[in-house]
């Protein structure tokens, strides 16, 4: 029966496509037509593969036939062939069903996901009926195919979707899958009505950030988002979206967008604070930056702080032109402010508007302009600084140190002329500058006039000017001095100049030298420490100072003042490192790491004023034997390495990250503490100690560190790692009888992986922690970023 069937077939496709058959009447050409149709699947079955065969002019016979043939009915025989192998065939099909309507395009949606389907020769077909086609079927065929046919299939849906199909797709923006859903928020976009825009600003907050990032987009396209909400984008934990909401800010340019960036200048992250400022440098005025800084003049200091680092750290030149603006402002906030903001700039575009600001009537805002010229480095400015040490003699030692770090030699003679005054401070630093003024070929002209004018000073500046030109001629090779002082490095006679004077930059003196020294045991609460500090009480003593709890009473702050035990400020050493620690923790700015303020004379005593931080240190929470939860010491461990990754950035390496030096309050929030013990990278990992004096804690210490040789940041990294093992474990790595069995354990690196102490530890953190602790530097991590990293995944 069927060679019958297929002869019959074969002799009516040969009439068919015979061309003189074609000629005849069209009845007799739709009689063949019908006749082929009743041997059912057999006739099209051969027509098609001979179109898959067939040359040109025969392929357009063929496909007029089959046109013909095709309907509901035949259309499976059709589709079949989108899955042949033969990629002609295949394409031949689609045209001619692209040209028919005579089927119902809505049967082919489930060909998408056929394996072997000519996917483009498909969706040309489902475009050419798209408007046929049914969206709710295919909205359910998008969850089964793959990323590409489904990215095709969601354009065509977007481009027939109407007001009709929004209530299918707001059904299906809570599916779990997200792909879909950031594909159906793309085609919700389109449509301008109250329950759309509804949907759009709650999928702000969606835990997919493409859905966020989708859900943004279509809201600013629409131009119906207000800075309100734009502004609150910028706190978005994903990178990506806090561009495109800074994108739509800008766009926006609405009034009261800086009202809405004010909190976010000073927020935790800095990220958040970047993007702020990057909304300012695209947008930002004068009268916008000084109504942002008119904002905060009522907060507390961490507020002010927060937004003048924001502005000058990470602001552009649009900030920077809006800034030197309002240098000139009537209002003595507003100048002092833009004042700090350029001294952490260092623009030159600032620079005549600096030297202006010179004559400024509040001293502040004169000293702090010296400063700025410094910072800048441009010799334009020494004239107008060499007249202002001429009248202004109470701003002298910050000019004096101005000029010292611009190295004219111009100045000298000025210089020299500070020396026949009767102020002690002034006299100092005169010595001070002159000294980093001198240079091979004027060394010994300095040195015998630094002499001959401190002729008949006072002991003590006779005695300073004595070691300055003996520094003079160790440097020089030269007899300009008649002295025979000791013989300082750059970085110690910088560290003392600090003490005799210590009003650098960004240092005051709380009181002027001498009076009665201040005797810390004996405070009772309510007692001033000079002008401006009220005692609340002690919070603690350690090796090198004792803490006090105070309250700002110029600023109605509470701070914390870290006082250098008295038996230590004897001591140069232990001076030097109690400098230090200021001179280097103020480079760091970051959420995880205790803010330092400023270093102070007062009453004799030598003091650090940082951050009152309301905490407990993860020593006392590691008091008991028990291991933190899993999750609580992997937070912890990853905000450690965020703080420490800033500190490692200026150039700081801690050196005794242990317990009692992360603090952490009841949010949660750690912050690192006490860098007394850090030394610059740059410095060549110079010790400050002197034999018996052990830089470090012996519990958490390096192996290189024990060991006394150079130590990197990578020694913060393993101290890290001793932390999280002991967060971990509840104990710690090694333990034993004296520091020296424990410093040993160290060197010899045999501690047992902590997941085994720990079974609910995952084998894969057990390697991350033996990593940080691998007793060769190069086998540990190479960077607290890539710590950070780390932890970071597994992190729920």
């Amino acid at each position: 029966m069927s060679l019958l069937r297929d002869f019959k077939a074969d002799r009516l496709i040969a009439r068919l496509l015979d061309p003189g058959a074609r000629a005849g009447s069209g009845e007799e050409h739709k009689q063949l037509v019908s006749r082929l149709k009743r041997l059912g699947d057999t006739g099209i079955r051969k027509l098609i593969q001979a179109l898959g065969r067939s040359g040109r002019e025969e392929s357009a016979r063929i496909s007029d036939l089959l046109g013909q043939l095709l309907d509901d009915r035949t259309l499976p025989l059709f589709s079949e062939a989108l899955t042949d192998a033969n990629h002609l065939l295949a394409s031949r099909v689609s045209q001619i069903m692209v040209s028919r309507a005579t089927f119902d395009p809505n049967r082919l949606v489930d060909l998408l996901g056929h394996p072997q389907v000519a996917r483009a020769a498909l969706m040309e077909v489902l475009e050419a009926h798209k408007e046929r086609l049914d969206l709710p079927v295919l909205l359910r065929q998008t969850y089964s195919l793959e990323a590409t046919e489904r990215n095709a299939l969601f354009r065509l849906i977007g481009e027939v979707a109407d007001e009709s199909v929004i209530p299918e797709l707001l059904s299906r923006i809570s599916g779990k899958d997200p792909v879909v859903r950031r594909h159906i928020v793309r085609i919700l976009s389109r449509f301008r009505t109250p329950e759309v825009r509804e949907t759009l600003e709650g999928l702000l907050k969606d835990p997919d950030k493409g859905v966020r990032q989708a859900a943004l987009a279509g809201l600013s396209s629409q131009e119906s988002m207000d800075a309100r909400t734009l502004c609150g984008m910028l706190r978005d934990r994903d990178l990506l979206v806090q561009e495109q909401a800074v994108d739509a800010i800008v766009r926006l340019d609405a009034p009261d967008t800086m009202t809405h960036l004010v909190p976010l200048l000073h927020d935790e992250s800095e990220h958040v604070r970047r993007a702020a400022v990057e909304v300012l440098n695209s947008i930002g005025t004068s009268g916008a930056i000084k109504e942002l800084l008119e904002s905060v003049k009522d907060a507390d200091w961490w507020v002010r702080a927060r937004s003048a680092d924001a502005l000058a750290r990470i602001g552009g030149p649009r900030v920077v032109k809006a800034v030197v603006d309002l240098i000139r402002d009537e209002d003595e906030f507003i100048r002092r402010s833009a004042i700090e903001i350029l001294n952490s700039t260092r623009d030159e575009q600032s620079l005549s508007h600096l030297i202006d600001a010179l004559e400024d009537s509040d001293w502040w805002v004169r000293e702090r302009a010296v400063d700025a010229l410094a910072n800048i480095g441009n010799k334009a400015a020494v004239p107008a600084l060499v007249r202002m040490l001429k009248r202004d003699q109470k701003a002298a030692p910050t000019v004096l140190r101005a000029l010292a770090k611009l190295g004219d030699e111009r100045v000298i003679h000025a210089v020299l002329e500070q020396l026949r005054k009767s102020d002690v401070p002034v006299q100092m630093e005169a010595l001070h500058t002159l000294g980093a003024l001198a240079g091979s070929e004027n060394a010994g002209k300095i040195g015998d006039a630094i002499l001959r004018y401190t002729a008949k000073a006072a002991p003590e500046i006779r005695e300073a000017a004595e070691e300055v030109c003996d520094r003079l001629r160790a440097k020089y090779s030269t007899a300009a001095s008649l002295g025979s002082g000791k013989q300082e490095s750059a970085d110690e006679a910088m560290a003392l100049s600090m003490l005799q004077s210590p009003s650098d930059s960004g240092v005051r003196q709380a009181l002027p030298a001498g009076g009665p020294v201040l005797d810390v045991a004996a405070l009772s609460t309510g007692d001033m420490l000079g002008d401006r500090y009220r005692y609340v009480r002690r919070v603690g003593r350690g090796a090198f100072g004792t803490v006090l709890l105070v309250e700002d009473v110029i600023i109605a702050e509470t701070v914390i003042l870290k006082i250098l035990h008295a038996q230590m400020a004897a001591d140069e050493e232990m001076i030097r490192r109690f400098v230090q620690e200021m001179r280097l923790s103020r480079k760091i700015t970051h959420e995880n790491v205790i803010r330092i303020y400023d270093f102070l004379n007062i009453q004799g005593l030598l003091a650090i004023s940082m951050e009152y931080f309301p905490s407990r240190t993860l020593a006392a929470y590691l008091e008991g034997s028990e291991p933190l939860a899993l999750q609580t010491a992997i937070r912890y461990a990853r905000d450690i390495a965020s703080g420490m990754a800033a500190a490692h950035e200026t150039g700081v390496v801690h050196r005794d990250l242990k317990p009692g030096n992360v603090l952490i309050n009841n949010r949660g929030l750690v912050k690192i503490v006490d860098f007394g013990v850090a030394a610059a990278r740059a410095a060549g990992d110079q010790q400050l100690t002197r034999t018996g004096v052990l830089i470090g804690t012996p519990k958490y210490m390096a192996p290189e560190q024990v060991l006394g040789k150079p130590v990197d940041a990578r020694a913060d990294i393993y101290a890290l790692g001793v932390l999280m093992y002991e967060m971990l474990a509840g104990t710690l790595p090694y333990t034993g009888e004296d520091q020296m069995a424990i410093m040993y354990q160290h060197v010899q690196g045999n501690a047992r992986p902590v997941n085994e102490i720990n079974p609910d530890v995952p084998r894969t953190l057990g390697a991350v922690v033996a990593r940080l602790m691998a007793l060769s530097p190069d086998d540990r991590y190479q960077s607290m970023d890539e710590v950070r990293r780390a932890l970071t995944g597994f992190l729920d």
